[in-house]
């Protein structure tokens, strides 16, 4: 029988660094990367919970520890150029180079001084969608669902019997284009040109008129 454990709360989980000079570790954690020790025992000391913000970490004396390349951590931050230039000015040694990555992160990857590895990311900004320019085409009967089509032009393309259904086409533009049969279901037109007609103004107005 499976247990579950859908009705069981989860506390903090945190990352463990192990180091043969605890107190060294602690310094360069301290000086370099602005933690604080909340928690420690031992004596001589062999364990301390570091925090800064909402990041944890735990030193663990492990007097004859030897590094292993994975990863030991994940960080994320909200300035991740400005870390990795403190670091850099303070000599750390960085494994992997500062760069946007496919995931979503602009990245990078250093190693404390005992060669525990962590890496360090920052959520890139969306990019914005790129216009489009789509000329001398045919797509009769084509259907466009759920795409950004802002600022979009269309220039002497056959759109007949086309769909348009939940898509962003403020801004578009569509020049000596075919529109037979065009269904526009559930889109944002506004400021949307026909041959240089404001399609959203003469919406607007035949509403007002009871058009």
């Amino acid at each position: 029988m499976t247990s579950s454990t859908s009705t069981i709360r989860f506390g903090r989980l945190a990352a463990s660094a192990f180091t043969r000079d605890i107190q060294a570790s602690f310094a360069f954690y301290r000086d370099v990367l602005g933690f604080e020790a909340v928690f420690q025992n031992g004596d001589p000391v062999g364990f301390m919970i570091l925090v800064k913000d909402k990041a944890e970490l735990h030193l663990s004396l492990v007097r004859d520890h030897k590094p292993s390349p994975p990863n030991i951590a994940h960080l994320i931050v909200d300035d991740v150029d400005a870390l990795h230039d403190v670091l850099v000015a303070a000599g750390v040694r960085i494994i992997k180079s500062l760069a946007d990555k496919d995931y979503g992160l602009r990245a990078f990857v250093f190693a404390d001084p005992d060669g525990n590895r962590i890496d360090v990311g920052q959520p890139m900004a969306p990019v914005a969608e790129a216009a489009l320019h789509v000329e001398r085409r045919r797509a009769p009967g084509s259907t466009f669902r759920n795409v950004g089509l802002a600022d979009t032009v269309f220039e002497d393309v056959n759109l007949g019997g086309a769909r348009f259904s939940d898509v962003n086409l403020a801004g578009a533009r569509l020049e000596n284009v075919n529109l037979s049969g065009v269904t526009i279901d559930n889109a944002n037109i506004e400021g949307l040109t026909i041959f240089g007609i404001d399609i959203h103004a003469l919406v607007q107005e035949s509403l007002k008129r009871g058009g």
